[in-house]
């Protein structure tokens, strides 16, 4: 009777203890089977020894031991175990299926978002799992919901970070049938049955009742059919079981219900079953009748189980298309399950006990509940759960939403008691498991709708207040198992250390993968023993492996990767890449990266490595010259056919020779064309991957057999079997056995089958998926996984299946979600199980997405869904669209938002977390990979343009997150797409001069880009109104950059070399800066030589080097190519040596010189001639005779050397056995005979004030390059030609006065001179060029830096370096040479930089600059947007380079007329004549005569208001006040030291006594002074006294110095002076007088480093106290004359600032380049790191403005600086100096440039949410009236400043 109660109220039976070790569901279903899941996603099975006899588990996630990190696998020991964690965050959430949708789906809409932002922000992943979204059962066709949910959650648990949340209510979990039931379980269950049937037999039941029983059991007997039974027999029984199954339900159940279907859903559940009292032996027959029927005996499991049948063998509708019929037959399903689990629930306790039976029937929340529960560690750690109760929930019963949230009897209205029992004991048994503190017990009151928060204000706040708490417990685990760093450090520093990150995680992959891979190396003996051999030969080929698609490739290379170390003696390095496994791996330069960062960190791990490919390749073949004998390296790359088609697929760096300690194994299919080309280049040594052996299939099946404990009927072995010899390949027979586990022994042999190739079976698997899972679900899901670019992520393909219309379509068939997602997640879990190892799940872009195993079933893919281009294109375009969006869907598939607003959330450029004030961006890779990838693909140029090329935001996350060359690859994609658009390539090259610029900081776009397209945009004008412009996007660009999202120093105009020159190329090889350069004469040849102790031997066509010498050590100063290029000459220092090219040996070594031997060469090369600098020897050795020495003479010239270094000019180039040689600067040049060692002639200049700077011949030419007097103030370079035969004078070619000549040389057709133009003031290098016939002369080309050696005897290769660069510069003349516009003449204007910049106080809008050439000065308007690059006034010749010129509003005060006084004692110079220019009159307003200043530095003078003029005295002892009225002296500020404080005595005693003198206490001790007799105490008394006396003496001597330097405040009011001394004097400029001496008896004080406040208030100086040798920042009160702070221990401070309060001073540091900030008053001090390439120096400026929030630094390059954040704000680095530059106002953040080589002045203004623009006010005063037009177009152009 109980028994019959419970099956009519549905109670389960109790559950048992559920508590014990290793108890779970898989336990009761380990005999099923299932595909196995993607390899990467298994977890790592335990280590083993195996082949590896070094075998340690180490590594990030795993257990570390001595000596076993990730960097020893890094550098190249594969053979360590490698455990990498995935960046995963995994939260997963159950509960009920309908009782708890309104806390699910709150938590995915509320508290999603904010958590996946956070995660991001970290750097990490999230998954918020919710298996339960978007369906209202667990009703699947193949019952499998307990397995899907709990491997979900095991995969959860697998993670770095996993949560638990279970959510309850008051109603029990819908129950489910067990998926399989062992031998012994489903006998037991039917013995009871029968046993049941026999008894009620026995009592003869005769009621009418039991005739509609018995017809109920004709039908279920007629269902129970047996494996042999005919198709049509089990169709229609089938139909009987439907009719049955709906002839039980309710009549209102049998309507077909849409818009109430989960109510429909909830009165199902509810049968009516006969109670035992009416059971008769009817009852019982049908219940074994539909348990035999639903429940089939499967033997191919060992050992055999009964297997729950699919729904769709009873019920076929339900994989219709039809909606109404799929959910009908899904009612009836339902109807039968509730009917087996009540026969379970009857007959399972007698049978097989409380436990087992509870176990078997257990719902899918019990299972969830057990498996989550199960941890590492005590469950509290990551298990929480939520008990929700509704509290008047009794009083509600009536309502018809009352059901989803607690359980009612059958057609009444009451609370189904069994099932509520059952529920609670549920919960009582979590109680047991989990503690009070992860139990949150929730109520609420019931709502007219049940819980709905969209309508109920209470229930709204309940959401609320669920999500609230729901985040603060996922955050608080975050901060557990997240470590955010706190370091601040620069945006470039960032940048490189994530870069060093990334490629480590990298290698780390590939190791990872390689392992696992390893262990599935079955059957190749045969090959590894080929490739093992070919390793072990001496014949150092490359070994290539060929085999066709799935033969096992990978995982033979694997295996050889980790059986290599065997192979090969010595500490091998293991070098192992899987292309394709990763993105970055499939991009040639990315693998190139990688790999040369693995060499660096084993040979060179203080190597800066490039990133642009060319460079290295160079670098990577440099490495490997490291490797030695006893250290070898083995490189395996697999699948070198997967390239990718950046650089397309560049292969040309395998085909060069490598190391001969370098192995390389690479691989690839046998039919590419890859494969072919290796083979035809390369020459390797070709192993080929064999098909299987009938032997190794069947083996190989065998094991999986045993494995898997499966076993296969004899005609499925057969089959399969044959299916396998048909297609003898690895990767055929691992589908096909992953087929095979489908299969069941009651399977009819016509229904299996396999095709005879890979390709085949790939569309069986997709036609079986599809039929399983819905076609257009598969369809869409393959296709997108197959376009997707390096694979797809969780979030992007279930957003991207929802925005499907068939999809979504399809889904309705059988789930109606109310809320997004409208693709549930666990559709897609399905699938994925089901793929099984055809998917992988790698790491890419930072984070996990999914792609193809095997790039066969790619192609499958395309030629089965793809086979249009259209078709690939939409889905191209819906990715593009994806990404643009900026909405996503949650991991489960959740929308980021109803209304679509998440952008900034889910799809932003970057995600940014600010702790602190410390910043830290995570990049969306994703995104900035994938859009411009996509559209381009598709083909949308329009939008490509628009929201990536020209983008300003999308350009700077790229080059911020990445790289600057990822952009230039997307331009040259672009460029494909748009041939003829200008902008394009007008961009592409701004980037490419900017390359080393955003390489170092990519923060510097905007300024960049600014810098050099400003003028090409101002110049752009439609010549008529309606023309289109020039460069149509540009504009957008450009007025972008002025909306920065970061702060940006951005120039108002173009300050940096513009698009359209000459750039150079870089070639790369050495490690280290290279030091010396040479060109060689045969061919397009050259030598280097570094600091790395290399020297180079290049071919300049092939682009790298053929030959290096590691036999030069030191530093070489220079090199030589001699004999036909097989000998090269080197000189370091004092030493000379002869090395043979080679083989590398020493021919000739002297040493023993004490002069620096400069050497060339002659006679075709054959002779060495080495001129010794410093004396007049010169040595003369035949090359071709063994390097004898043929001469030794000492040669004289009529004058002397006038230089003490580098005196000696000798000629380059080839005539007989002639030598040019000079000295520099000298009057004349000789011609030395080599062979004879005579002077053959002596030439003068033919001007006598001519100065040599270089000498050159040719075959007919003597060539003498003079540099002469032009004009006043210049210089002009003359070439002077003398004949070959007689040595007279022919003519002169002349130059122009731009040109510095640093390196000449003549090209091999003695044609052109080709020479280097250093400009040390603007740290730029010209190349220059005569044409010696015609005598034209041309600038062709300008870079940045300086040239310090150069060579160009081909004008198609000319070549240079530079300081400490470890490149050689290469410049391709060719097609610049004859370009007419590139003339220059002596008549043209020499272009000048900016001297001084002077803002105008009385007129703000303008800036006087005065010119670098005398007399010129211009005036700028810097608010006016139509004058922002030219002047509104220029002037000229206004004052000679003797004059001292003062600029003050908008006047130019000139002293000059520089005479001689003659009142003095001593003539002494001095100024006579004052000339006042006002340059807004244009005209002299004054002229005063009659003066008398003493002539000083220009620095020196300050003028004042009121005309006053501030100097110093003709013996710099003293200040002078001049009156500019009347020029006469107003005032003398003289110090007066007849009452300081170093002079009186109290002091003197006072500093004794405070201040002992270490003497005293370290020559007489303690014990020593009670001893002391009073003659001795005398004497040492005496002795100190005597010392005190002497150092008086010298302080009172240091009064009579004179002033060294001053400075005055900026109002004007206060004068400090130092004088070399240990006291500095402060002076009232207003009160004309002395008002304090500053004297410290320790220190020197010195103003070199030294800043006053805005009144003078404070000084602060740095300064070194020699008594305790430590070194002060001093901050001073001068109105007090005290020290008011000190800052101890601050060595190396260059350059202070105080702030106008005094409350803040920040200083640099050299060394450590570092600003440190100090608030004096409030004890803090803080140090602001630099960024990278900082180079401070006693010449660095440190201005602080807005009240000291902000500091501008000028060290090199400008850059501004957050003092409250502590950080770099930005930072401008020019192409050429900046020679001054000057704040708009003291409290401004805008900063005006002078630049050394440009007359431009150059705004730039901070642009940033947080600094408002800062603007001049007042009239236009010069006419600068412009159209509203022009200054419109001029504004829309214009950097744009948000206003805070």
């Amino acid at each position: 009777m109980l028994r019959s109660l419970a099956a009519l109220g549905g109670e389960p039976a109790e559950q048992g203890d559920s508590d014990k070790e290793g108890a779970s569901f898989a336990q009761a279903v380990t005999s099923r089977p299932e595909v196995p899941s993607d390899g990467l996603r298994k977890r790592p099975p335990p280590a083993t020894a195996g082949c590896n006899k070094r075998a340690i588990t180490c590594g990030e996630g795993g257990v570390h031991s001595p000596g076993c990190t990730t960097r020893d696998i890094i550098r190249g020991n594969v053979t360590l175990t490698c455990c990498v964690r995935k960046k995963t965050f995994m939260i997963y959430i159950c509960g009920g299926y309908k009782d708890t949708v309104a806390e699910r789906t709150a938590l995915l809409e509320k508290a999603y978002p904010p958590l996946y932002l956070h995660c991001k922000q970290l750097g990490y992943d999230l998954r918020m799992v919710d298996l339960r979204r978007g369906v209202q059962d667990a009703i699947t066709d193949r019952n499998d919901a307990v397995a899907l949910h709990v491997e979900t959650l095991q995969d959860c648990q697998d993670s770095q970070g996993h949560v638990f949340f279970l959510f309850t209510g008051q109603k029990h979990e819908v129950q489910t049938l067990p998926l399989s039931m062992s031998t012994e379980e489903f006998d037991g269950i039917l013995g009871t049955l029968e046993a049941e049937r026999q008894t009620l037999s026995k009592r003869r039941l005769t009621c009418l009742g039991e005739i509609g029983f018995m017809s109920q059991s004709s039908i279920a007997a007629s269902f129970a059919s047996e494996p042999g039974q005919s198709l049509k027999d089990s169709a229609e029984s089938s139909a009987l079981l439907s009719e049955s199954a709906v002839s039980q339900n309710s009549p209102a159940d049998a309507d077909d219900n849409d818009d109430d279907d989960d109510d429909d859903d909830d009165e199902e559940e509810e049968v009516s079953v006969t109670p035992v009292g009416m059971r008769c032996w009817a009852d019982a027959d049908k219940d074994a009748k539909i348990l035999q029927m639903c429940y089939r005996l499967d033997e191919n499991c060992v050992p055999p189980v009964y297997r729950l049948l699919p729904v769709s063998t009873h019920y076929p509708d339900v994989l219709s298309k039809d909606g109404t019929r799929r959910r009908q037959a899904k009612r009836a399903w339902q109807a039968v399950c509730v009917h087996l689990w009540g026969v379970l629930q009857r007959n399972g306790p007698g049978a097989l006990g409380e436990e087992k039976s509870s176990r078997l029937m257990r719902t899918v929340l019990e299972s969830e509940v057990e498996q989550g529960l199960i941890t590492g560690g005590p469950p509290e750690a990551h298990c929480h759960w939520y008990k929700r109760n509704i509290s008047d929930m009794e009083y509600n019963l009536k309502s018809e939403k009352a059901s989803k949230y607690i359980d009612l009897l059958k057609g009444r209205r009451e609370i189904n008691q069994n099932l509520h029992s059952s529920h609670q004991r549920f919960m009582n048994s979590i109680h047991t498991k989990l503690r009070h503190t992860n139990i949150y017990d929730l109520s609420i009151g019931w709502g007219r709708k049940g819980i709905n928060p969209k309508v109920n204000r209470s229930h709204l706040f309940y959401a609320e207040r669920l999500c609230s708490d729901f985040k603060r417990i996922v955050t608080n685990h975050l901060s557990r198992t997240i470590k955010v760093s706190t370091v601040k450090c620069s945006p470039d520093v960032k940048r490189r250390k994530a870069s060093r990150i990334r490629i480590q995680e990298e290698i780390l992959q590939h190791v990872r993968h390689g392992q696992q891979l390893e262990k599935r190396c079955d059957y190749r003996e045969a090959v590894l023993s080929d490739l093992k051999r070919e390793l072990e030969s001496s014949n150092q080929r490359p070994v290539l492996l060929l085999g066709d698609v799935g033969w096992g490739k990978s995982t033979t290379m694997a295996r050889a990767a980790v059986l290599a170390s065997d192979w090969i003696p010595g500490d091998v390095k293991v070098l192992v890449r899987f292309v394709s496994l990763t993105g970055d791996s499939r991009n040639v330069r990315l693998l190139l990266q990688s790999l040369c960062f693995q060499m660096a960190e084993v040979y060179a791990n203080h190597v800066s490595l490039s990133e642009d490919l060319p460079q290295l390749v160079s670098e990577f073949f440099s490495l490997m010259e490291l490797v030695t004998e006893d250290g070898p390296v083995v490189m395996v790359l697999d699948g070198v056919d997967e390239l990718s088609e950046e650089h397309s697929s560049d292969l040309s760096w395998l085909l060069r020779p490598f190391s001969p300690h370098v192995r390389l194994i690479l691989s690839a299919s046998s039919d590419s064309a890859c494969a072919n080309m290796l083979q035809k280049s390369l020459q390797p040594s070709v192993v080929s991957l064999s098909p299987l052996s009938l032997e190794n299939i069947t083996e190989g099946l065998e094991q999986r057999l045993e494995r898997d404990r499966r076993r296969l009927q004899a005609w499925q072995r057969e089959l399969l079997l044959q299916a396998c010899v048909s297609c003898p390949s690895p990767l055929y027979m691992d589908t096909a056995y992953a087929e095979s586990r489908l299969w069941s022994s009651f399977a009819p042999r016509g229904s299996l089958s396999l095709p005879a190739n890979l390709s085949q079976l790939y569309r069986q698997v997709l036609t079986r998926l599809e039929r399983a899972h819905g076609d257009q679900l598969v369809r869409r899901a393959a296709s997108l996984i197959t376009l997707s670019r390096n694979g797809i992520t969780e979030e992007e393909l279930l957003g991207l299946l929802s925005r499907d219309g068939l999809v979504v379509k399809e889904v309705e068939l059988s789930h109606q979600p109310s809320v997004p997602p409208r693709v549930p997640p666990v559709l897609w879990v399905g699938l994925r199980k089901d793929l099984g190892e055809l998917l992988t799940e790698v790491e890419t872009d930072d984070t996990l997405v999914y792609r193809w195993t095997h790039a066969a079933l790619t192609l499958v893919c395309k030629h089965a869904y793809l086979r249009m281009s259209e078709s690939q294109a939409s889905v191209h375009r819906d990715f593009a669209s994806y990404f643009m969006s900026g909405s996503s869907s949650g991991t489960d598939g959740s929308s980021s938002g109803t209304d679509g607003n998440d952008g900034h959330i889910f799809q932003p450029l970057a995600w940014t977390l600010e702790t602190g004030s410390v910043k830290n961006h995570v990049f969306n890779l994703r995104k900035l990979h994938g859009l411009p990838f996509h559209l381009i693909r598709s083909g949308q140029t329009a939008p490509l343009l628009s929201e990536c090329l020209f983008n300003y935001e999308f350009l700077l996350h790229k080059v911020w997150g990445l790289s600057v060359l990822f952009v230039e690859e997307d331009l040259k994609a672009g460029i494909i797409l748009e041939k003829e658009l200008l902008d394009v390539a007008a961009l592409s090259q701004a980037l490419q001069l900017s390359r080393n610029a955003l390489l170092r900081d990519p923060c510097q776009l905007a300024a960049q880009l600014y810098g050099r397209l400003c003028r090409i945009i101002d110049e752009d004008r439609p010549v008529a109104p309606g023309d289109p412009r020039k460069f149509s996007h540009l504009h957008t660009l450009l007025s972008l950059c002025g909306c920065s999202s970061i702060p940006v120093l951005v120039p108002s105009f173009t300050c940096l070399m513009p698009p359209g020159g000459l750039h150079y190329s870089l070639i790369a090889g050495h490690l280290d800066a290279v030091t010396a350069l040479a060109g060689g004469r045969q061919g397009a040849v050259a030598v280097s030589c570094s600091r790395d102790g290399t020297l180079k031997l290049w071919d300049l066509e092939l682009g790298h080097a053929v030959r290096t010498l590691r036999v030069v050590g030191g530093h070489v100063d220079s090199v030589a190519l001699c004999l036909n290029d097989t000998v090269v000459a080197v000189t370091m220092k004092r030493t000379l040596l002869v090395l043979e090219v080679a083989s590398g040996r020493a021919l000739l070594t002297e040493n023993d010189s004490m002069d620096v031997p400069v050497v060339t060469t002659t006679s075709d090369g054959q002779l060495l001639v080495a001129f010794y600098d410093g004396s007049h020897l010169v040595k003369v050795f035949d090359l071709a005779n063994s390097c004898r020495e043929l001469c030794r003479v000492n040669i004289t010239m009529q004058c002397d050397p006038i230089h003490k270094d580098h005196t000696i000019l000798v000629s380059r180039g080839f005539h007989k056995d002639y030598v040019l040689f000079a000295y520099r600067s000298g009057g004349e040049a000789a011609v030395l005979s080599a062979e004879k060692g005579v002077v053959l002639s002596t030439m003068a200049t033919h001007h006598g004030a001519a100065s040599v700077q270089g000498v050159e011949l040719t075959d007919e030419y003597l060539l003498l390059f003079c540099r002469y007097p032009y004009k006043r103030h210049d210089t002009i370079i003359h070439i002077e030609l003398f004949g070959m035969k007689n040595f007279q004078y022919l003519r002169s070619i002349y130059g122009c006065s731009q040109d510095f000549i640093s390196q000449l040389t003549v090209n091999k057709g003695g044609t052109h001179v080709v020479a280097f133009s250093q400009s040390w003031e603007a740290l730029t290098t010209e190349i220059i060029t005569w044409n010696i016939e015609t005598e034209d002369h041309k600038h062709l080309a300008k870079c940045s830096g300086l040239v310090k050696g150069g060579s160009c005897f081909d004008m198609q290769f000319c070549l240079g370096i530079c300081n400490d660069e470890p490149y050689l510069r290469m410049w391709n003349l060719v097609s610049r040479i004859n370009d007419q516009s590139l003339t220059y003449n002596v008549h043209k204007v020499k272009s000048d930089g900016i001297l001084e910049v002077k803002p105008s106080s009385k007129y703000p809008r303008y800036v006087v600059c005065r010119s670098l050439r005398p007399g010129t000065v211009r005036i700028w308007n810097i608010v006016k947007s139509g004058y922002r690059g030219k002047p509104v006034r220029v002037e000229h010749g206004l004052y000679d380079n003797t004059d001292v010129v003062l600029v003050k509003d908008l006047k130019l005060y000139i002293l000059t007329d520089r005479g001689t006084a003659n009142f003095t004692e001593t003539p002494m110079p001095i100024f006579q004549t004052l000339l006042i220019y006002d340059l807004l009159k244009k005209s002299y307003i004054k002229k005063q005569t009659g003066l008398y200043v003493i002539p000083c530095p220009e620095q020196e003078y300050r003028l004042l208001h009121g005309e006053l003029l501030l100097g110093l005295s003709e013996n710099r002892d003293h200040l002078i006040l001049w009156d500019l009225y009347s020029g006469h002296i107003k005032s003398r500020l003289k110090a007066s030291h007849r009452e300081t404080l170093l002079s009186s005595p109290s002091f003197v005693d006072r500093k004794s006594q405070e201040m002992p003198f270490r003497e005293s206490t370290a020559l007489v001790m303690p014990w020593d002074r009670r001893t002391e007799t009073q003659t001795a105490k005398g004497r040492r008394t005496e002795r100190k006294a005597q010392r005190d006396r002497d150092t008086q003496r010298r302080l009172d001597r240091e009064k009579q110095n004179s002033v060294d330097q001053y400075l005055l405040s900026a109002d004007e009011q206060v004068a400090v002076c130092s004088y070399f001394a240990h006291h500095l004097v402060a002076f009232s400029v207003t009160a004309q007088d002395q008002f304090h001496t500053l004297e410290d008896r320790d220190s020197m004080l010195f103003l070199y480093t030294a800043a006053l406040t805005y009144t003078g208030s404070h000084l602060v100086l740095s300064n070194y106290n020699d008594k305790e040798k430590t070194s002060y920042v001093t901050l001073w009160d001068l109105h007090k004359g005290k020290v008011r702070k000190r800052l101890k221990n601050e060595p190396g401070v260059c350059c202070v600032a105080i702030s106008s309060n005094a409350s803040r001073i920040v200083f640099g540091v050299t060394g450590v380049h570092r600003l440190k900030v100090w608030d004096p008053f409030r004890r803090v001090h803080k140090t602001i790191p630099g960024y990278e390439n900082l180079n401070m120096c006693v010449s660095s400026q440190l201005f602080i403005t807005e009240e000291g929030a902000k500091a501008v630094l000028l060290a090199g390059e400008a850059s501004i600086w957050d003092l409250d954040a502590a950080t770099v704000l930005s930072v401008f680095a020019p192409d050429s100096r900046i020679q001054c530059l000057s704040l708009l106002g003291d409290n401004s953040s805008t900063l005006l440039l002078g630049l050394s080589d440009s007359p431009t002045l150059v705004t730039m203004r901070l642009t940033s949410q947080d600094v408002s623009r800062t603007s001049g006010s007042g009239d236009d005063l010069f006419g600068e009236q412009s159209s509203s037009s022009e200054d419109e177009g001029d504004a829309d152009r214009s950097p744009r400043t948000a206003h805070s």
